[in-house]
């Protein structure tokens, strides 16, 4: 016995892999073509092209998980009913039930890697992904300066002067003209500088400098040194893009799970992981085929099945985000619903299948 196990968690193990793979680099190779794109027309750094797809992995994998556990499963038994192994296991006394807890093992290991992925990283993801856009943007600012010479700020509001600009942002032998509105310029200069992202704004740090505040000629001039002075440059910020409820963290979600939108996100989070575990049962029954018959029509069973499965649980989430669902039971109707109907479905269609054949008898 430990021995067969062995064999079919083997079978199970490298088909989700081999599954899990291949639908990855398909997502991912038109994300890597999106963000290219983006890259060639100017619009994105060349060097945040890979961090960016590197994010993308988690969210893909809220998807990815749960139908390749289904495809792996209805792969490694669809081939053991297509070869009669089946049949001998079965005249060696071997139930259901057996299979049945190989097939759960790899559904909780499956389950806890989506969890995992769905709880923590996803939300980790989109925050990282926003962080870098920001810093993306920071770069073209930083890109529009040219060392050792006079840059106007936008709007007419002062002229920006650096006599070196490294692409990472320092700065060498810096002056600014400030131009406030209805006030007196200021004069900066310090010997060196560089940018930072501080929430959602762009700030510029200028250390071992001076500040001249007044207008020339004026006789109340102030003149003062600092040794580490945040300026923050007109029409210079970074615009990061409102984060989504989706990218909250889960802890935020339960705080604000009064609100039907983060309830029904605070759901599908955990319905994911759950969610692989009765793709794994599904796929075990769906994986039934007789001698000599084609294994693969099942595989597009099992398809359509987890496409209109995850299409019904996407608009169950909208309904209780907009209080048309009620919260409660929620998600838990998509986890309920197949097991009470759709798998008697697999033996009505046996039972007709064979009342089908006697009739052509």
């Amino acid at each position: 016995m430990r021995l067969l196990t062995v064999y079919i968690g083997r079978e199970m193990v490298l088909s989700f892999m081999a599954v899990l793979g291949v639908l990855l680099l398909v997502i991912l190779g038109g994300e890597v073509a999106r963000l290219l794109t983006e890259a060639l027309e100017g619009r994105l750094s060349a060097d945040l092209v890979a961090k960016l797809v590197l994010l993308k992995i988690p969210v893909a994998m809220e998807i990815l998980l749960p139908l390749s556990t289904l495809l792996a499963v209805m792969l490694t038994f669809g081939r053991l009913y297509h070869d009669r192994e089946m049949e001998v296991l079965s005249a060696s006394g071997i139930g259901g039930r057996y299979f049945l807890r190989i097939v759960l093992s790899l559904g909780l290991i499956a389950a806890l890697m989506a969890g995992f992925f769905s709880v923590f990283a996803s939300s980790w993801a989109m925050q990282q992904e926003r962080t870098i856009m920001a810093e993306g943007q920071m770069r073209t600012h930083i890109k529009s300066l040219v060392g050792g010479r006079f840059t106007p700020l936008p709007s007419s509001n002062g002229v920006f002067y650096a006599e070196k600009v490294s692409a990472n942002g320092q700065l060498t032998d810096v002056f600014i003209q400030l131009r406030p509105v209805d006030k007196p310029d200021k004069l900066l200069s310090a010997p060196k500088g560089h940018f930072e992202i501080a929430g959602d704004r762009t700030k510029l740090i200028l250390e071992q400098g001076q500040l001249v505040d007044g207008a020339l000629g004026n006789d109340k001039l102030l003149v003062e040194s600092f040794d580490h002075l945040a300026v923050w440059l007109p029409d210079w910020q970074v615009k990061l893009s409102e984060l989504d409820i989706e990218a909250l963290d889960t802890l935020t979600l339960w705080q604000r799970r009064h609100e039907p939108r983060a309830m029904a996100h605070l759901q599908w989070r955990f319905f994911v992981a759950a969610s692989v575990l009765l793709m794994a049962i599904m796929g075990w029954r769906l994986s039934r085929v007789g001698p000599r018959k084609g294994r693969y029509s099942r595989m597009a069973l099992g398809l359509g099945f987890y496409l209109l499965f995850t299409q019904i649980a996407i608009a169950l989430r909208s309904q209780i985000q907009t209080g048309a669902f009620p919260v409660m039971p929620g998600m838990l109707v998509m986890l309920f619903l197949p097991m009470l109907f759709l798998l008697p479905v697999s033996r009505w269609w046996q039972a007709m299948q064979r009342q089908f054949r006697e009739a052509l008898r």
